[in-house]
C-alpha cells in the first residue's frame, strides 16, 4: 500500500494523471497488456479514463479491505474498486450476460495454473479473480479494438504514449517491486527487450518474460512461461 501510496504522490507531483492498472499492489506478479480494447466511450470514462481517480479515492476512503459488498459488481451502485474492478464477473468468455473477454479469461487462466502449484485437486473459481494475485497494466494509454490499418500519425502517436509511459514508470519506484513482469504486449515491449537498462530502470530485479497478448493460450505458456513464474515467486 506504501508503495502505491508514494506513486498517486509522485504522479501528482509530476502533473499527470494516467491510468495505473487494477488488482493487488502488492502482488509479486505484474501483466503489462498492450492497450485497452475496450473502444466504448461510455466505457472508458468508467473504468479507464478514471482510474488515477478511483487509486486515490481507494487510499482516501474504501482502502484495500473493500470487497464491493460481496455483491456483482455493479458501477452504478458504486460497487467497484480498482483492487477487484469486476467482482463475479464469470470465467466465460462472451458479451454481457456476465461473461468477461479473452484477454482476461487468459490471465484467469495463467494465474490458476500459477495457484494449483501448491494445491492438491485445485478448483478453478467459476469468477474472475485474478486480480487478487497479480497487478495488471497497459503499455499504451490509447483505447483501440485494435491496431490494424492505422496511419502513420497513428503509429507515431502509440510510440509517443510508450515513451511518455516509460518516463514517468521510471521515475518512480512503484512498478520495480514485483517479482515477475508479463509483458504480454508483444512488439510493444521491443524497446525493453533490447535495452537492458531501460528493462532493469522499469522493473528493477524481477523476473521479465516477454510473450504475445494474452487473447488466445499457446504452448509456450505452459512449456517456458509458467516454469518460470512459478520459479520466481
Amino acid at each position: 500500500m506504501n508503495k502505491l501510496e508514494k506513486l498517486i504522490s509522485d504522479l501528482n507531483e509530476m502533473g499527470k494523471k494516467p491510468f495505473i492498472g487494477y488488482g493487488n499492489p502488492n502482488a509479486d506478479i505484474l501483466i503489462i497488456g498492450k492497450e485497452c480494447a475496450d473502444d466504448n466511450k461510455e466505457n472508458q470514462e468508467k473504468f479507464y479514463s478514471h482510474n488515477f481517480e478511483q487509486w486515490e479515492e481507494s487510499l482516501n476512503g474504501h482502502g484495500f479491505s473493500y470487497r464491493c459488498g460481496g455483491e456483482p459488481y455493479d458501477f452504478e451502485s458504486g460497487n467497484f474498486h480498482p483492487i477487484y474492478p469486476f467482482y463475479k464477473q464469470l470465467n466465460k468468455i462472451g458479451i454481457g450476460n456476465g461473461k468477461t473477454s479473452s484477454t482476461y479469461y487468459y490471465y484467469q487462466k495463467l494465474i490458476d495454473k500459477v495457484r494449483a502449484r501448491n494445491v492438491y485437486n485445485y478448483t478453478p473459481s467459476p469468477y474472475v479473480d485474478f486480480f487478487k494475485d497479480c497487478f495488471i497494466t497497459e503499455l499504451n494509454d490509447i483505447c483501440r479494438r485494435n491496431n490494424k490499418g492505422l496511419k502513420k500519425e497513428q503509429r507515431q502517436e502509440t510510440v509517443d504514449h510508450i515513451r511518455e509511459r516509460f518516463d514517468w514508470m521510471r521515475r518512480t519506484n512503484f512498478f520495480n517491486h514485483f517479482k515477475v513482469v508479463i509483458l504480454a504486449c508483444g512488439p510493444y515491449a521491443k524497446a525493453i527487450k533490447e535495452d537492458e537498462c531501460l528493462k532493469k530502470d522499469l522493473f528493477g530485479a524481477a523476473e521479465v518474460i516477454f510473450c504475445n497478448q494474452l487473447s488466445r493460450w499457446y504452448k509456450k505458456m505452459d512449456d517456458e512461461i509458467i516454469p518460470k513464474i512459478i520459479n520466481a515467486i
